[in-house]
């Protein structure tokens, strides 16, 4: 009231003030009712048009590390020069209308307005059909595109192609996230960018995570490989608009211990307009990194070991394992041939591929877990221990009788149809140091049949043959062993004669002979192999405690007299030192050279056959088990060499490569390997 009363007044100032309040007053309503009223459909028109699109971000994959912390696999920086679709909005418009077809009309006009230069000539739009208005808008697209690839090519110097398809698909399905048009950047391209950048708004250069193994084929099958993959995995929302570039791995460390390395993943929200172009994003969630795994494999040893076995022969198939023999720490395990799991996020040389597809050399199968073979001689290592154990005198002589078809070459006779087992030693006598050495069938065999079956089943069992070890590699197959129950019924001589040495009702991976000859060399304890050391955080300022996986757990005990593994021990010796043994000739350096004494190996040539797919016997598969050094054992070496000419001839000379590369890596540091940390 005291306004109006003021406003009686005669004051034109006061007056004139009160009127343009009430005018601000009249534009401010007449705004809201324009806003609510007359544009409300239109907004709530672009509230509808407006959708949330959830995209899954991957988190960066853990490392996996040797047990000295050096690199098998990381992560490399990935570049990519990517254009951001919604900022070419304007670019396709223009294009768009550039293409679109018009008509030209030419009329008369009245002679005033061609005086005033008014132009007689008008132009119009044609007039679409819907289908005809798509193809219109695709080829301004492809060209707005195509113009921008026209700058990024001056300015890096080489030429660019758009991929037509792609573009599509991504424009059609990923609209809301960037198109890569150039991707896996060098350096040079990298410098040229950032230098002639001339502020193209629509592109920028991006980083993505992009999985790498330095060392190539080094540890290949260890490490396994990892494939493009992009799902959710469990315990993560299921239902993402979009999912950026993400890996998954398939067999291998990367394969059983995926769920570590590959962390978890994040999420965020981009909201996006009617035509499918970002607005803006939010983060939900972020990525949570994976962690690191150590390995117990040295890096070093494995280089070592895979050279010595590729020195066995052109493209050789077998397999080589170095192990601790008190922790059961795996130092190396080869599989030959391999391939770079590089490949697998790169992609394949064609001649390549096709040798990983081949299904004669298999090169997929890591041959020292997956591929179960026949042991042959190498069992007699168990076959002789059962014998001594049950009452065997080493010092007994037996006859080994001439073969009547080869009189240089022993036989043996079995049960009551005589089957007929071939000897490769010389006919005369032999002792259980000299059977060791020279691996005569017919001692074992008769020894086996002497003393039963059991008890050599016995210590099979024991040394958990015929099962999975449960190597965190998912490539593992258990192999095949008789039980008790079945060498008592259905079980006669012929098969303990096989049995004896290391054919028939017997498959074994190399691996588990590692674990059988480390048994041999550490007393009598069977061990868990460990190929994993520790899991840890990939942050090393993190508090978080790390996953330890225990070293020198034992699994069984083979239950036997520490007499009785010194006899074979040192018959073990013999097959490397004495000059009938058949290791003789390849370890003879080790004894005459200049490393004379530094490590004396004990150790057990093989030799078997195995069967095809029809069962019919095929090429030899040569073995060598070891151990070193002779006075205090650290270490077992097994090589196998499928296609080989002999245990001694073609696995042992791989094996003293491997100890002589032992050696040199203890000098470097002047202690034992599983001391090397």
């Amino acid at each position: 009231m005291l306004i109006f009363d003021q406003l009686k007044k005669n004051d034109p100032q006061l007056r004139l003030l009160a009127l343009m309040i009430f005018a601000g007053l009249a534009l401010l309503l007449a705004g809201l009712w324009w806003v609510q009223v007359v544009r409300s459909r239109d907004y709530q028109a672009h509230l509808e048009t407006q959708t949330f699109r959830s995209v899954r971000v991957p988190a960066v994959r853990g490392k996996i590390l040797d047990r000295h912390g050096e690199v098998l696999a990381e992560n490399r920086p990935h570049y990519n020069l990517s254009l951001y679709l919604e900022e070419l909005s304007p670019a396709f418009r223009r294009e768009y209308r550039q293409l679109r077809p018009v008509n030209i009309q030419t009329n008369a006009l009245p002679f005033w307005k061609t005086w005033f230069g008014v132009s007689n000539v008008k132009t119009q739009f044609v007039k679409l059909s819907r289908a005809e208005s798509e193809v219109l808008e695709w080829q301004a697209r492809y060209r707005a595109v195509s113009n921008v690839s026209r700058q990024l090519s001056a300015i890096l110097q080489e030429p660019l192609t758009l991929d037509t398809n792609r573009f599509k698909r991504h424009y059609e399905s990923r609209r809301a996230l960037p198109y890569p048009v150039l991707t896996d950047l060098t350096p040079a391209q990298i410098a040229r960018f950032e230098e002639h950048y001339p502020g193209i708004i629509a592109v920028d250069l991006e980083v993505q995570s992009t999985r790498t193994y330095p060392h190539g084929t080094t540890a290949a099958h260890v490490l396994g490989y990892v494939r493009s993959d992009n799902d959710s995995v469990e315990g993560e929302d299921a239902f993402y608009s979009y999912r950026l570039p993400d890996y998954r791995g398939v067999v291998g460390i990367e394969g059983a211990l995926d769920a570590e390395l590959r962390g978890r993943a994040g999420a965020k929200s981009v909201v996006v307009n009617s035509l499918g172009y970002r607005q803006n994003e939010e983060v939900w969630a972020a990525a949570e990194p994976g962690r690191n795994v150590v390995l117990t494999i040295d890096r070093r040893l494995q280089q070592a070991t895979e050279r010595a076995l590729r020195n066995a022969g052109f493209q050789v198939q077998g397999a080589a394992l170095v192990m601790d023999v008190q922790s059961g720490d795996i130092l190396a395990m080869v599989s030959s041939p391999a391939t770079d799991p590089n490949y697998f996020v790169a992609g394949f040389p064609p001649a390549e591929y096709a040798r990983w597809t081949n299904e004669v050399v298999r090169m997929q199968r890591n041959r020292a877990t997956q591929e179960h073979y026949h042991p042959g001689s190498i069992f007699k290592t168990i076959v002789g221990l059962a014998c001594l154990e049950q009452g065997l005198n080493p010092l007994e002589k037996m006859v080994v009788q001439p073969n009547p078809a080869r009189r240089d070459r022993g036989i043996i006779y079995v049960g009551r149809d005589h089957q007929a087992f071939v000897d490769t030693v010389t006919p005369g006598e032999y002792d259980f140091i000299r059977a060791i050495a020279k691996s005569s069938n017919a001692y074992f065999i008769t020894n086996g049949l002497r003393f039963g079956v059991e008890k050599i089943v016995e210590l099979g069992q024991r040394l958990h043959l015929g099962e999975r070890i449960g190597i965190p590699t998912r490539q593992e197959t258990p192999g095949l062993f008789p039980t008790l129950r079945k060498v008592n019924t259905h079980w006669r001589p012929g098969d303990t004669a096989n049995l004896c040495i290391g054919q028939g009702a017997i498959d074994v991976t190399p691996l588990q002979m590692a674990v059988l000859t480390a048994a041999l060399a550490n007393g009598g304890k069977v061990l868990w192999p460990r190929l994993v050391s520790r899991i840890e955080s990939a942050n090393p300022a993190s508090f978080a405690a790390a996953r330890e996986f225990e070293a020198g757990r034992v699994r069984n005990h083979l239950g036997v007299s520490a007499r009785n593994l010194q006899i074979l021990k040192d018959a073990m010796l013999a097959d490397t030192e004495d000059p009938e043994g058949t290791a003789y000739a390849a370890f003879r350096p080790f004894q005459r050279g200049s490393q004379t004494r530094l490590m004396r190996v004990c150790g057990k040539t093989g030799t078997a056959q195995k069967k095809d797919q029809h069962g019919k016997l095929t090429d030899h598969i040569t073995w060598f088990i070891s151990f070193a050094p002779y006075e205090s054992p650290r270490y077992a070496v097994v090589v196998m060499v499928e296609s080989g000419g002999s245990g001694g001839g073609t696995c042992a000379p791989v094996a003293r490569e491997i100890y002589s590369a032992i050696q040199q890596l203890e000098a470097l540091a002047d202690k034992p390997l599983a001391l090397q940390r």
